[in-house]
């Protein structure tokens, strides 16, 4: 059975501190897939949707087990093998974020990668699904090299996936998925050219970008009634407040429905403590991160290295003044 991923695209942000002048470059790269957050997908079959659309869904939640066994589902259902490299990735990434085994998740989210890029660049025709699930594919190479302090690996995996991004910028797709890439697309490329006027060589044979466009895409996103779609768009809206903007109370709002339709994703909840301290919101944060402590240390979807983990974190944003 063919199953080919087309979900809508995520942003990746990364930040990179280039030459020696270490300034702050946000760039959110296109994919399609969710890593902190899911997508929509394109498919064959109302049951194939259903089980990746609850494959995210458990990422989300934090599930990584229930996630995991839905794979082997996909797998016994032969799903394509492109498809089945890229959630594969994802879950590995999930778990690397939570820090559970890190250097083995490294491994895993890298091998799946780079294989699910070779497989898909071997067609010589490729549909638009293939170009989706290349420039994913490149979307994660540069979250990993985020994640290694590896900045200018992660912008020219961004600049290598901007090729095939351009290839699918045309394609006649009406739906929230489309809408939602193009609301990253024309943010973020505006956002770059005008910030880091330097960068511009680079991003010259792009199309223009387009910052009020890309805001209103979104906005009308982050009402669907696709919970998936709305959840990508509020996280999405989110960051660029609180990165680019510099908006906190708005990116803070965002934080919170996020946190509040994903109670158990700590990831999240650790953005609305974070945009507390930037808002000098003590008092507030202060209870905030009492109470995330204690879930934390409560959860049951965590073990003791995640656990540990996530305590860190809240220790490190909440000295931050």
């Amino acid at each position: 059975m063919r199953y080919r991923i087309a979900s809508i695209l995520k942003i990746h942000l990364f930040r990179a501190h280039f030459f020696r002048r270490g300034f702050l470059i946000s760039v959110f790269v296109l994919a399609f897939f969710t890593s902190a957050s899911a997508c929509n997908v394109y498919s064959e079959g109302p049951d194939e949707d259903r089980l990746v659309k609850d494959f995210f869904r458990n990422l989300y939640d934090f599930s990584f087990q229930r996630a995991d066994s839905l794979i082997t589902i996909m797998e016994d259902l032969r799903t394509d093998r492109s498809t089945l490299l890229i959630v594969k990735a994802d879950l590995a990434w999930w778990r690397l974020l939570s820090g559970d085994n890190t250097e083995v998740n490294m491994k895993i989210c890298i091998d799946n990668i780079d294989e699910s890029i070779r497989t898909n660049l071997k067609d010589d025709h490729p549909d638009i699904n293939t170009l989706f699930n290349i420039i994913y594919s490149y979307s994660l190479k540069v979250r990993l090299d985020n994640y290694k302090g590896n900045s200018i690996g992660a912008f020219i995996n961004f600049y290598r996936s901007s090729a095939f991004i351009e290839k699918c910028r045309n394609v006649n797709i009406t739906d929230e998925k489309f809408a939602l890439v193009l609301g990253m697309y024309y943010y973020f490329i505006s956002y770059i050219g005008h910030k880091y006027f330097l960068l511009n060589t680079f991003l010259f044979s792009l199309p223009d970008g387009d910052r009020e466009k890309g805001l209103s895409y979104l906005v009308k996103c982050s009402g669907s009634s696709d919970d998936v779609i709305r959840t990508e768009a509020d996280y999405f809206l989110m960051k660029i407040y609180s990165e680019a903007e510099k908006e906190y109370s708005k990116a803070l709002d965002y934080a919170r429905i996020i946190s509040g339709m994903h109670p158990d994703n700590p990831v999240y909840s650790l953005e609305v403590l974070r945009l507390m301290m930037k808002m000098k919101q003590y008092r507030e944060a202060a209870v905030t991160g009492k109470e995330l402590v204690d879930r934390i240390t409560r959860a049951k979807k965590l073990n003791d290295a995640q656990k540990k983990h996530f305590l860190k974190q809240v220790e490190l944003i909440s000295k931050r003044r």
